[in-house]
């Protein structure tokens, strides 16, 4: 006999969202599958519905309240993270969606890593928007392809990080930090890159993935990341990429 659909499949993140929509007036009862398709709600629709259904704010709220203090004293379950297609039962959170509300939410600091980054406008812009509102402090660590020989630094980094600049950070000011691997300047072989995939955001909520910051990695490919709320790991995470800095093996970036 299968399993009637419960809060507890339903990850903490989407029921804290869910709590302050409702307390908002953003989520107005009666709670239904098209008032949470139309908050952005794509997952577990059957187990919420069927908790939240019929009831009032009030109740709705109470709901919420219980299911939430009951997981407060429980160690941190991390979460599944997809792009791109899966079974009808599948659970997992959207990339996209993930990263947006990460974005959205940092107030104190982010630590971001990648690869590759393809007119990562749509994704960054609310990152902006947060270093806008809250001084959010923020450091990027992206990869620049080995320089090869004959050819000046400077205009090396111009090329590659000037480039990253215009095609995904368009809004100008405030601007992240930047930060490359210091071997980038040094020609090949060896051969290395800066092929992470990270963010750490307020140094609590840490996201993994093996998605780029573009829109095959956000929407198409098959992607698949974790998401872990755990102040102890994202702290650890981003104390990686800060002590590159400390240790002198990366260098700062500022464009022109």
């Amino acid at each position: 006999m299968a399993e009637r659909a419960s809060l507890k499949q339903v990850s903490t993140t989407v029921l804290e969202q869910l709590r302050a929509a409702v307390a908002s007036g953003l989520l107005r009862p009666p709670v239904d599958r098209a008032s949470l398709v139309g908050f952005g709600v794509r997952h577990q629709l059957d187990a919420i519905e069927g908790a939240l259904a019929g009831h009032k704010t009030a109740a709705c709220l109470a709901v919420l309240h219980v299911t939430l203090a009951e997981r407060e004293d429980r160690k941190p379950t991390p979460e599944l993270v997809w792009t791109g297609p899966e079974a009808s039962a599948g659970t997992a959170r959207d990339t996209a969606v993930v990263l947006r509300a990460l974005f959205e939410g940092a107030r104190e600091s982010v630590v971001l890593a990648g690869y590759s980054f393809d007119h990562a406008r749509d994704v960054l812009a609310p990152l902006h928007g947060a270093m806008a509102a809250h001084a959010v402090e923020t450091r990027f660590f992206v990869d620049v392809p080995q320089i090869e020989r004959g050819v000046a630094q400077e205009a090396h980094l111009a090329a590659h990080l000037g480039a990253f600049l215009k095609d995904n950070w368009p809004f100008g000011e405030p601007r992240p930090r930047i930060y490359y691997d210091k071997r980038a300047l040094q020609p090949g072989p060896p051969w290395c890159s800066l092929h992470a995939k990270c963010v750490v955001v307020d140094g609590v909520r840490a996201f993994v993935s093996s998605a780029n910051f573009t829109q095959r990695g956000q929407e198409r490919n098959i992607e698949v990341g974790v998401l872990i709320e755990d102040a102890s790991f994202a702290s650890y995470l981003a104390g990686q990429w800060l002590g590159l800095i400390e240790a002198g093996l990366v260098h700062d970036w500022s464009a022109p």
